[in-house]
């Protein structure tokens, strides 16, 4: 299998990713003829990548799930060790607080303690968000080695999500900058209208491995209280060191 072909199966697994789906429905969504996609995902389906049912829907197979596992057990180790402060930050606040770590030019949240509060930011585990738009994001990118965050930041397409959101180069790469100054990152309706957030890195053995963050609503996450959450975040999560690995 070329590259062009491995380019075109991972088109077609992140589609089916999104939802199952049929041949004709499939080739439209990645732009292949029929033929093309019938091969490539037979090829899929053999390899356990991809499963196709009786009606001749596609969806993702067994090995992929089993990598997702693994994947996920990773994810699941690194939110345990962080229990206990995870938990005093949930208590001191009785904010959302969730912990992130980066997948390409996206951030995943991979554990959740959501706020009891009627209102307040709830999304869950699972969740993608654009690595350039809110404090939890900018701390992965934030802490990057300089040639690691240069290579993401020309990558990078600065949709403007809200009136808030960062859409230039430059601006973005000086807040950056400060907030690796200043240890932590906050933000206000960058990527939700009237949502704010504070957030700080969490290591491992190579470097910043994630985020650990507090999320609520703007009314009750003003600056003032955005900056003080700043702070408690650095007393909880920075003095922990390395918390991840692959061991």
């Amino acid at each position: 299998m070329n590259v062009r072909a491995v380019e075109r199966a991972i088109d077609i697994l992140v589609a089916v990713g999104e939802r199952d789906m049929r041949l004709i429905d499939l080739s439209a969504r990645v732009g292949l003829h029929k033929a093309s996609v019938a091969r490539l995902a037979e090829t899929l389906v053999t390899s356990g990548m991809l499963a196709r049912d009786e009606h001749l829907n596609y969806s993702l197979g067994p090995q992929m799930i089993l990598l997702a596992g693994q994947l996920l057990s990773r994810y699941r180790r690194a939110a345990d060790l962080l229990r206990e402060p995870l938990q005093r930050l949930w208590n001191a606040t009785r904010e959302t607080v969730t912990v992130h770590v980066r997948v390409d030019l996206e951030c995943l949240c991979v554990a959740e303690l959501p706020t009891p509060q009627p209102i307040g930011y709830r999304a869950g585990p699972g969740t993608r968000a654009p690595l350039h738009a809110g404090a939890t994001s900018k701390v992965l990118l934030a802490f990057l080695p300089d040639a690691e965050r240069n290579d993401i930041l020309a990558r990078l397409t600065l949709v403007p999500i809200t009136s808030r959101t960062v859409t230039s180069v430059e601006v973005l790469r000086a807040q950056l900058d400060e907030i690796r100054r200043q240890g932590f990152a906050v933000s206000t309706s960058e990527y939700i209208v009237g949502g704010s957030a504070a957030s700080v890195p969490v290591f491992d053995l190579t470097g910043v491995a994630g985020a650990v963050s507090i999320h609520g609503p703007e009314s009750r996450l003003t600056e003032p209280t955005l900056n003080e959450y700043g702070a408690l975040l650095m007393r909880e999560i920075r003095p922990l060191g390395v918390v991840v690995s692959d061991g």
